[in-house]
């Protein structure tokens, strides 16, 4: 039998790095590869393939998500993904 366990971890983040977050989460950039996220789906703060070629390393144990998130690679995943625009999401959300 499986069973899945999630764990709370505090991650330490340098300053530089929360900055290189902030900076580029302001120009609306993915924080994988750096260029402008435009209008496809956000994920974790990087654009839909970063995220998948992220995923597909983490899982083939190249990289974890912790040191990802680390690095300033990659939002947590409760804090990822594009603001809502929508005035209806925007209302509901407490925004």
């Amino acid at each position: 039998m499986r069973i899945l366990v999630k764990a709370v971890e505090w991650i330490e983040m340098k300053k530089s790095v929360a900055m290189r977050v902030a900076k580029l989460q302001a120009e609306g950039k993915c924080l994988a590869c750096e260029l402008p996220l435009g209008e496809g789906r956000v994920v974790r703060g990087c654009h839909e393939k970063c995220a998948k070629a992220t995923y597909r390393a983490i899982f083939s144990k190249k990289t974890t998500d912790t040191k990802r998130i680390e690095d300033g690679k990659w939002l947590s995943a409760e804090s990822g993904g594009r603001k809502p625009s929508n005035p209806v999401s925007v209302e509901l959300s407490g925004a």
